[in-house]
């Protein structure tokens, strides 16, 4: 039997046991909570009270060559709600979107949502947050944020790209040189109530050293401006469906402009994709037609095939490839290399790529950078396509000699001719010039080496030959600058359209070097099917003379000729009608099936060889019909006239050009074959400017 004393004491052993182990049961648990779980339970009260604040860098600026601010980054007003202190929701949507011009429905549907917080609007302007502030409605607050500013506007837009509202670049520079551009983010600590409100900030919210760094370009923003004014000017007169213009200084391989049309606002780039805005110079491909002869003839005279006096059997415009016919639009008999290049001939092209050989001329446009993406450094450049050699066959090589089974792009034929005119050495070309960062620290992008692409005795030849383009009797007379020699050639090329080539749809184009015994400028224009007249010489030229003058004028390069005045007395205008014109026929496969190594169509016929605009031929008759051609009012001057009886057509406009007289045909079917069996006027003296009709047959 237990004693009152011995029970007590067992209820006291007992208590004391319950009371060890529920102290022994807290303290692990405290230990566990205190010590295991310490850094857990921490984060999660902190993640209630703590919030851990971004602050995003100040993107850095982009500079022309000058440091004149192409885009820059200003702090402008974002407005913000919460949500949960509205008491009309759709009401609050309703009257935002008529002032902010933003969807209702996408707005009221972030305001119905019970959070804390929801953006109405990033990036406003300041009439717009008067505007808002003016309304009184709960829960608005305003905060400020970096805005990405293009202040020249249109002005190298599609060089530039743009930037999104989260301030990551999305295209052209923006994007090529985002990392540098954007800078590193930083971040600080703040306090907010239990209602997720803002309400203390730890440490400071300036972080220079995150800044990011300053991009300079080489394009020069005066240059840019001409370039895309005459540019936008010259493709709004003809309605191309777009143009290209790039100004390139051969000496150092630097982009001094680059344009496209259309051009957007990166302020406001909604759109641009739809009308098709983008840096046509680097994504676009296309078939370079009569340019190309550039470098056939540059290849050849670099390999020592030919010299610029050789002469070749241009066969009066008609010769035969395998199952085809190559037709050149202007009948010519023995041209010299440098007479091939001056009117265009397909045939001399043809038959100098012949003499160069498959392997050669394919080695030369690898050099010349054809097939390969220049480096420039700007997202979404293209390669262009040059098909393997050993799939090129005899027509194969005919059609690449004069531009035609080949693309390429508008940079790639600048660079080309840039290494031309700088003596014969390829320079990669360049658009990003530096970056400086916050620290002042330069940071430049590799190039890759010059190369020597063809000889410098060869390269000055090819400047030479290119002159003759610009002078009389030459396809782009257009193109000629008062007091100044320019070398170039035209270009005019059908395009492809479901597999075959469109005779309604072309690319006239232009690339020229100024002054061409020097070359400062090198400058492509191209115009993506033109209407009413698409021949290079009529259409790109007189836009290459625009850009040219002025930029001459800026740079301040000095005239290398004595300025000539016109009948007027003022500068002369270069500009000659064309000599004649004979209708060519186009280029069709003989027999019933064509070669596998041909065009799935016929070939093309590009007819820059012209060299003026069609409707000038209108207007012989009406001119022989005049005192010797003379326009009233005009000094008359004196030439002779040849005796064309017994020359060949090739001949016969030689000599005209150099008499300074103008032929034109009495031929009935437009033919001009033959030899010349009468004229009129006679041999003798006559007034300058006299239209000598000539007639052609066999005697």
């Amino acid at each position: 039997m237990i004693t009152s004393g011995r029970w007590t004491r067992v209820r006291i052993a007992v208590c004391g046991t319950v009371f060890a182990a529920l102290f022994f049961a807290v303290g692990r648990r405290a230990y566990h909570l205190q010590v295991n779980d310490a850094d857990r339970l921490r984060a999660m009260a902190e993640e209630q009270y703590l919030r851990e604040i971004e602050l995003p860098p100040r993107r850095g600026r982009i500079l022309d060559r000058n440091g004149a601010d192409l885009a820059s980054t200003a702090d402008v007003d974002s407005i913000y709600c919460n949500p949960r202190q509205l008491a009309e929701p759709r009401e609050t949507a309703r009257k935002l979107s008529r002032l902010l011009g933003v969807d209702r429905a996408e707005l009221e549907k972030k305001l119905e949502q019970r959070r804390f917080f929801a953006w109405v609007k990033r990036k406003v302007t300041p009439e717009e947050v008067v505007a808002v502030k003016a309304l009184g409605l709960p829960g608005m607050a305003f905060t400020r944020e970096p805005r990405r500013f293009y202040p020249n506007r249109t002005l190298a837009a599609t060089i530039m790209g743009h930037a999104g509202s989260d301030g990551g670049g999305l295209d052209g520079v923006e994007l090529a040189l985002d990392h540098q551009l954007r800078g590193t983010t930083s971040s600080v600590q703040g306090i907010r109530d239990a209602l997720g409100r803002d309400i203390a900030v730890e440490g400071s919210v300036e972080a220079p050293s995150s800044a990011g760094s300053d991009v300079v370009l080489t394009i020069d923003r005066y240059l840019t401006f001409i370039t895309e004014r005459a540019l936008a000017e010259g493709a709004a007169a003809h309605s191309a469906k777009g143009a290209v213009a790039i100004m390139m200084d051969p000496r150092t391989g630097e982009v001094l402009a680059m344009a496209s049309v259309p051009t957007y606002n990166p302020n406001d780039p909604n759109g641009a994709e739809e009308v098709g805005a983008r840096d046509r110079a680097i994504t676009d491909t296309y078939e370079p037609g009569s340019t190309m002869k550039t470098f056939t003839i540059a290849s050849a005279l670099d390999a020592g095939v030919v010299k610029a006096d050789d002469r070749f059997d241009c066969l009066m415009g008609r010769m035969m490839v395998g199952r085809y016919s190559i037709h050149d639009t202007h009948p010519h008999g023995v041209l010299t290399v440098a007479e091939v290049f001056k009117f265009s001939s397909n045939i001399g092209a043809t038959k100098i790529a012949r003499r160069l050989g498959r392997d050669a001329f394919a080695d030369a446009l690898n050099r010349f950078g054809f097939g390969h993406p220049t480096g420039l450094g700007l997202p979404g450049e293209r390669s262009g396509v040059v098909r393997p050699v050993d799939k090129w066959g005899d027509i194969g090589l005919a059609n690449i000699s004069f531009g035609q089974g080949i693309s390429v792009t508008p940079l790639q034929m600048i660079a080309g001719v840039s290494a031309i005119a700088g003596g014969g050495i390829y320079r990669q070309p360049r658009i990003i010039a530096r970056a400086v960062a916050a620290d002042g620290t330069i940071e430049t992008l590799p190039v890759a080496p010059d190369r020597r692409v063809i000889s410098a005795s060869a390269a000055r030849t090819m400047l030479g030959i290119m002159r003759g383009v610009t002078e009389p009797g030459g396809t782009a007379r257009q193109a000629a600058i008062d007091g100044y020699n320019v070398g170039g050639k035209t270009g005019t090329a059908q395009k492809v359209s479901n597999g075959h080539y469109d005779a309604s749809k072309w690319v006239s184009s232009f690339l020229g070097v100024v002054p061409a015994e020097d070359p400062r400028l090198a400058i492509i224009v191209i115009l993506d099917e033109p209407q009413g007249g698409h021949l290079g010489g009529a259409v790109a030229a007189p836009i290459f003379k625009e850009i040219a003058e002025q930029a001459l004028r800026y740079l301040h390069v000095a005239p290398t000729n004595e300025i000539v005045a016109s009948a007027k007395g003022g500068p002369a205008t270069g500009r000659d009608p064309v000599a004649a014109r004979i209708p060519a026929p186009t280029a069709v496969p003989e027999g019933d099936e064509a070669a596998n190594d041909a065009p799935a169509t016929d070939l093309p016929l590009d007819d820059d060889a012209l060299g003026e605009d069609p409707a000038l031929s209108e207007k012989w008759d009406e001119v022989a019909g005049t005192e010797g051609g003379r326009t009233p009012g005009q000094p008359t001057e004196r030439v002779v006239v040849p005796d064309f009886a017994g020359m060949t057509l090739g001949q016969a406009i030689h000599a005209a050009r150099k008499s300074g007289i103008e032929l034109a045909f009495d031929d009935p079917d437009g033919r001009a074959t033959g030899v010349a069996l009468r004229q009129h006027p006679a041999a003798g003296p006559a007034p300058r400017g006299v239209v000598c009709r000539v007639a052609f047959g066999r005697p």
